[in-house]
């Protein structure tokens, strides 16, 4: 019920509602878990300044604040940028003796909310002050102990790659092996989208192999993508061909937009004799699958598909309402 009010952007109605339900029960029918997930909706719908005065007014409703519900209400300033009352948040938890205490999931979330906001600005003074601060804060989090996560590798990973410092995310890759913390697909992706970023599409096919060998995860559609565009931008029709054939081999359908180009680069190159229509069958099929599963949540788009294959898998485009 809170969670609909919220929605419905009728905060007044939320708080008496919720005084309401406090005093029934004994005070029981509101609970720390209860303020939690309102300040997560919150958070989620933007409004910052409401989950932060719902978070301080939990002790109104004799509820306790948690390590949970200060991630939550960090979270949600992170994702506005508003660092400087999440850090306040944060060296409150780090108060020696404080009966909330960080775990990894703090540090986690400071770390990717560093890293996002670095790469949304196009400054590059702000771009290496935010990712110091996502290294510092992933030392300090070392020297206090915390083991990181998966989840904390791969964010700082992804900033580095992504800020081209590929020297610092090899070096956090190798740390993860030694740590014991195993590498999953999203780690692999960060590294593939940059080698192909960069044009070493030979290192990019390397982590995907080596992904493959080790068993670290299945790769998919948003593994061979940045390959099989990094190949037709480099004029390689054929090698972008013979990744898509894999590709759908793996059981897998491309994008369209990525069917599209790879088509077209053979087309221009002329080598439209390594289409096999068996295979682009397969994908057509997929993505009509796909265009209707879409359609049930966007029903606005047009039910017909982009292109449509002959015998010779020409296409040919239709205009998108």
């Amino acid at each position: 019920m809170g969670i609909i009010l919220i929605k419905g952007n009728r905060l007044k109605e939320l708080y008496n509602f919720l005084k309401d339900m406090s005093r029934r029960s004994s005070g029981g029918l509101v609970t720390t878990m209860t303020m939690t997930c309102l300040i997560k909706c919150l958070g989620e719908q933007g409004l910052v300044n409401e989950a932060l005065s719902a978070f301080y007014r939990m002790k109104q409703f004799r509820c306790r604040p948690d390590v949970c519900a200060y991630n939550t209400v960090i979270n949600a300033l992170c994702r506005v940028g508003d660092y400087k009352r999440a850090k306040f948040l944060f060296e409150q938890m780090e108060l020696p003796g404080f009966r909330c205490p960080p775990d990894t999931f703090t540090y986690t979330i400071l770390i990717s909310s560093y890293c996002k906001h670095s790469l949304q600005t196009g400054c590059k003074k702000a771009v290496r002050r935010r990712m110091w601060e996502a290294n510092h804060l992933f030392r300090v989090m070392l020297f206090k102990g915390f083991k990181p996560d998966v989840v904390t590798y791969n964010c700082l990973i992804n900033g580095c790659c992504k800020t081209y410092r590929i020297e610092r995310a090899l070096e956090l890759f190798e740390d993860m092996g030694k740590r014991g913390c195993v590498p999953n697909r999203v780690t692999y992706n960060s590294f593939i989208r940059y080698y192909c970023a960069t044009n070493e599409i030979d290192k990019a096919i390397e982590m995907l192999h080596r992904m493959q060998e080790l068993d670290h995860g299945l790769p998919t559609t948003s593994s061979y993508t940045p390959i099989i565009h990094a190949f037709c931008e480099a004029g390689k029709a054929a090698e972008a061909w013979n990744m898509l054939v894999e590709l759908v081999g793996r059981g897998s359908i491309p994008r369209e937009y990525t069917y599209k180009i790879v088509h077209e680069g053979l087309k221009s190159v002329g080598r439209t004799d390594l289409l096999d229509s068996e295979i682009c069958r397969r994908i057509e099929d997929g993505i009509k699958i796909r265009y209707k599963q879409v359609m049930k949540v966007k029903p606005v788009m047009s039910a017909e598909p982009l292109f449509s294959v002959g015998d010779n898998c020409d296409i040919e485009e239709h205009e998108v309402v």
